[in-house]
Order: structure tokens, then C-alpha cells, then sequence
């Protein structure tokens, strides 16, 4: 599978560079009203989660472009170099290129040659000073003397399964005063936490949890779609499956592995997931399946569904 390319041929590289009024419009919007309006409302809405959270959200209201914003504003980017966890097609790094990093190095497991082949023809066919370059290789394999002033990753530490061997290394690529921007979930405890559960029905939304091995392969058999419909149509969740490529922790566990490793949190936010939330509270028998199969979880662990880290090292 990792040597298929399984670009998604749908992506428009314009989406990723021109001007949006609709969504300059909802980051206005959050930033002025939605983000306050939640900040008071779900301050306390997470108690066991033992780190301090800085904004709690039920939905998306903190966009790509909002947190590169964030992140901008704990280290200038400009004329820095980043390195890109977990690329996929890369069209996503387009909207680095308004902050003007010197030097962005993507990479990712998969193989999305197509993809890469149109960025950088784009790159090279606008004179674009910034410099990407793109491979397909594990983090751990990684020339170690290399520094870097940001890490940088969307939706792949919940993919890691060598995840505090991967946060390890990331320090060590990491210069003194860079900083480690990643987000990330669903998380593994929460509904659909296997990118795939609940795609049929919602009530089967923990699946992934309460089914044995052979229930889990059956459901998993029933309802996965052929490579393009799992690219193009469900976010490569059947992928993820297939490979298992889950690093399959907590919140609590996350944030407990950075602190292990060396790394303060600047600001974090995490998610919750409403539809979790509803089935959760809604259906005992599924809460209390969950709770008596995984003892070390709190019930809030099945709806926490995506943290969003910005992360330095330690001054010691």
C-alpha cells in the first residue's frame, strides 16, 4: 500500500492559495464572537484532563489559517525553516507561503508523488522563494543533524505508533527556541476514534473499542470502500485501518509523554465531539461497556476528540 500513489486528483491548488471571502468572513467571526462566546461557556467543561487547556470548542472554530496565525504569533516564520510531519498531497502547505518560510521539508509514509510533481511545478512556475521539498520516509529515518525552527503536523500524531519515539526525535530536529505546532484526533478513545466507526450508523461509533478482533474485522470488511472511495470520500480512514497506524492514547497520556520528553505546552485547545457527547450520555450500556473494558479511561475521555498543541522545549 505505501508504495501505491494514492494522490486525490480532486484537489485544486487555487482552494489552498486564493482569497476566500466566506471563510475570512468565519474567521472574523470566531475570533470576534464564537471563540469568546466558548471560552466562558465550556471553560469547565473537561475536569480529568490533568494539563491546562487554554480554549475548549465543540466544533471546528479555530481554522487551519487561525492556527498558523497562533503559531506566528509564539515565533515569527518568516524566513525560517519547517518541517512538515505527515504531508499527505502537501497542497495544504500552500498556506504556509504567506508567512514566508525559507525552507519547508514534507514528509509522509505514503506515497503522493502526483501530488507533489503539481506543487512543485507550481512553485517553480511562480519564482517562489520559499523552498519545499518533498520524500517519502519515516520520521525515525531522518538525518538527526538536521535542525529545524517549527515541526509542524495536521491530524498525524494520532497515527503515530511509535509515537514517544517519534516526539523524541522531533526534539532532537527541534533548534532551542523553535516550537512544535500539532494537531491532531480524532483521538482513539473517542467516537469514531479509528477514523472508520459509526461511518454506517452512529450508534456503532465505538466499535472500534467494545468489538472483539473478529466482530471489529467483519464490521471493518462490511463497510470499507475500494482505495479511491477511502481517498476521495472518507479522509483515508479505511487506510488507516488496514495498515493500523493508531498510536491509541488519551489526552492525558499525550500531554503526559511531551512533559516526559522535555516540552511545555504554550497554548493548547482541544475539541470535544458533540455526537459523541449525545450517544455518551444518552446510552448507559455503551458508557458502561467502555468504562468496565478500559478501567484507566474517564467517561469525558470518549468525546474529547482533538487537541491542538503548541509545544517548546524546557528551559532545563
Amino acid at each position: 500500500m505505501q508504495n501505491l500513489d494514492i494522490s486525490n486528483s480532486n484537489l485544486k491548488i487555487e482552494n489552498y492559495i486564493n482569497f476566500n471571502i466566506k471563510n475570512f468572513l468565519r474567521d472574523l467571526f470566531d475570533l470576534l464572537l464564537r471563540r469568546n462566546f466558548y471560552y466562558l461557556k465550556y471553560k469547565n467543561f473537561f475536569k480529568k484532563q490533568n494539563y491546562p487547556i487554554d480554549l475548549v470548542l465543540p466544533s471546528k472554530g479555530f481554522s487551519d489559517q487561525e492556527r498558523k496565525k497562533k503559531l506566528n504569533s509564539i515565533k515569527k516564520i518568516e524566513g525560517k525553516k519547517i518541517l512538515c510531519i505527515g504531508c499527505g498531497n502537501g497542497f495544504e502547505l500552500l498556506s504556509w507561503l504567506k508567512f514566508k518560510p525559507s525552507y519547508i521539508e514534507a514528509i509522509d509514509i505514503f506515497n503522493y508523488e502526483n501530488s507533489w510533481e503539481r506543487i512543485k511545478k507550481f512553485i517553480n512556475k511562480n519564482n517562489i522563494k520559499t523552498k519545499i521539498v518533498f520524500s517519502q520516509t519515516d520520521l525515525l529515518d531522518l538525518d538527526q543533524e538536521k535542525k529545524f525552527d517549527f515541526i509542524v503536523s495536521d491530524a498525524v500524531f494520532e497515527h503515530l505508533k511509535k509515537f514517544e519515539d517519534a516526539i523524541n526525535f522531533s526534539k532532537k530536529l527541534l533548534n532551542q527556541d523553535g516550537v512544535i505546532y500539532a494537531s491532531y484526533g480524532p483521538l482513539w478513545f473517542n467516537y469514531g476514534g479509528d477514523h472508520f466507526s459509526g461511518r454506517d450508523n452512529e450508534e456503532n461509533g465505538y466499535n472500534h473499542l467494545l468489538l472483539s478482533e473478529d466482530e471489529y474485522f467483519s464490521y471493518y470488511e462490511k463497510n470499507v470502500g475500494d482505495t479511491n472511495y477511502e481517498i476521495k470520500n472518507k479522509g483515508s480512514g479505511g487506510l488507516f485501518v488496514k495498515e493500523n497506524l493508531f498510536s491509541k492514547k488519551s489526552g492525558n497520556e499525550y500531554m503526559s509523554i511531551y512533559k516526559k520528553k522535555g516540552l511545555i505546552p504554550k497554548y493548547t485547545v482541544i475539541e470535544f465531539c458533540p455526537i459523541g457527547y449525545k450517544l455518551i450520555r444518552s446510552n448507559t450500556k455503551i458508557k458502561d461497556k467502555i468504562l468496565e473494558k478500559y478501567p484507566h479511561l474517564d467517561i469525558e475521555d470518549c468525546y474529547l476528540k482533538t487537541q491542538i498543541v503548541y509545544l517548546k522545549k524546557s528551559i532545563n
